[in-house]
């Protein structure tokens, strides 16, 4: 019997698959993460976190039993992969659970920021009047979209921005010109080369060591006056005193913001900036998105018993 230790909510029929499997024994957290993590984790031969549980160096070391990591979700910056691995525990996620939702808030943040919405929803409630002139925006149609990095996330953006009649380049240098042209984007080979030509630019990296503030001081000072920039990643792959610097001289049109260095916001310059849409890391948060992960989850659980 292998146990199996759930240390965040997982959806029901995530939890069904799991206890229909009569070689996993289940073990839920019903308590506050930090009490009960160390000490299930060391008689668990599987952990699913989310995204609070953090598996650092010190959780692995009390993991006499651990087999393996899933992380129900994409990102794996609150895992120790590395340590990990070198302890021979297997480390999984789900990285086809979320890339829609992530990808359609993309253009949600885009639009709200283009239209003026989150301001023009204020006027109206606070009313101020009618004057619709005052609001005046941007269509998509027409304007390049620079990706930084186009994996899953960043291919189905460039897949929706083609609808929207927008003009894609990408920047990833591990992905080939010709597969970037099957996704309807042109490669760039320089990083700058997205700065300068994007009206705007979308941020799909994961975080690495390599990746902490790919974005930053050259880049921002190389974009376009009139242009925007949307990060549903990570918040450290953007330089965000170097954001919130060219944002104060309105060297740039403006910012939309699911993820930031620290969660939530605590800098008051970036807080306090009116040209600049700031959301709680939603990205992923759909019913159908949360779902999926889960599920995922629990399936990557049974087929690695499996032999999978």
């Amino acid at each position: 019997m292998k146990k199996v230790f759930v240390a965040e909510k997982l959806d029901a029929e995530a939890l069904e698959l799991l206890e229909s499997e009569k070689d996993l024994e289940i073990y839920r957290n019903k308590k506050s993460i930090g009490e009960t993590l160390i000490s299930e984790i060391g008689i668990s031969d599987a952990i699913i976190v989310c995204t609070y549980t953090k598996i650092t160096k010190e959780v692995i070391d009390k993991a006499k039993n651990l087999k393996l990591i899933v992380r129900a979700g994409v990102g794996l910056d609150n895992v120790d992969v590395k340590y990990a691995k070198e302890k021979g525990i297997e480390v999984r996620n789900t990285p086809k659970a979320n890339f829609v939702s992530v990808a359609e808030h993309v253009f949600a943040l885009s639009l709200s920021l283009l239209r003026n919405i989150p301001q023009a929803d204020r006027y109206v409630r606070d009313d101020k009047g009618w004057d619709r002139k005052h609001f005046i925006g941007e269509e998509l149609n027409g304007k390049v979209l620079g990706l930084v990095g186009i994996g899953l996330i960043g291919s189905h953006v460039a897949h929706i921005a083609q609808a929207f009649g927008m003009k894609v380049i990408a920047y990833d240098p591990f992905v080939s010109s010709s597969d970037m042209k099957k996704e309807g984007a042109e490669k760039k080979e320089d990083l700058l080369d997205i700065a300068c030509e994007s009206d705007i630019v979308s941020v799909h990296v994961p975080l690495f060591d390599s990746t902490h503030h790919l974005v930053g001081k050259d880049f921002l000072n190389s974009m376009k006056k009139t242009a925007i920039i949307v990060n549903t990643s990570r918040g450290p792959v953007i330089n965000q005193d170097e954001l919130i610097a060219v944002l104060e001289k309105n060297k740039i049109k403006g910012a939309a913001l699911d993820v930031f260095d620290i969660e939530p916001p605590k800098d008051r310059r970036l807080l306090s900036l009116d040209d600049v849409i700031l959301t709680p890391h939603l990205g992923a948060m759909t019913r159908e998105a949360d779902r999926r992960m889960c599920v995922h989850a629990a399936e990557e659980v049974i087929d690695f018993f499996k032999g999978q």
